[in-house]
């Protein structure tokens, strides 16, 4: 079962300074050992800005992770996502994502007000879960947190 009761998502168009900010408060009340990234790379057929941004992104976490001192993880999609019991293939591995969150998270909504999923917070979510099974992230009040950083 896992080990949270609060999922705090950190949207795109948060300034990196406020970021930082929330980050170097967490460091304070948790004790946090690692900064989980999926490490993926530009996606074929997707637009220029949206890799860009995720490449943004990425530089801005890792960059909160280098002023704090706080250790960057890297994993690939397929380790977390075996990880959690993914069986899917192709475009349904997002759906066998969203359906392993809700059952593990179920007071987490992944999904927007007419019940499509929202973009990135079920696989964020379970980057998180995954980091917290391998790193044994323990909070005082047993929250875990997830950063999106797709585009």
């Amino acid at each position: 079962m896992p080990l949270s009761n609060q999922v705090v998502f950190i949207k795109n168009d948060v300034k990196p300074i406020e970021i930082k900010h929330w980050y170097d408060q967490l460091l304070l009340e948790c004790d946090l050992r690692v900064i989980m990234i999926e490490n993926v790379h530009s996606i074929q057929g997707v637009s220029a800005k949206s890799n860009f941004m995720f490449g943004y992104n990425t530089g801005t976490v890792n960059a909160i992770a280098a002023l704090t001192g706080s250790m960057v993880d890297l994993v690939n999609p397929k380790k977390w996502q075996k990880h959690i019991g993914v069986t899917a293939k192709g475009s349904e591995i997002k759906k066998n994502v969203a359906s392993i969150c809700e059952r593990l998270y179920p007071n987490v909504s992944v999904r927007g007000p007419r019940g499509g999923l929202l973009d990135g917070m079920s696989d964020a979510l379970m980057i998180a879960h995954y980091a917290s099974q391998h790193h044994l992230i323990q909070t005082p009040d047993r929250t875990q947190y997830a950063i999106q950083t797709n585009a």
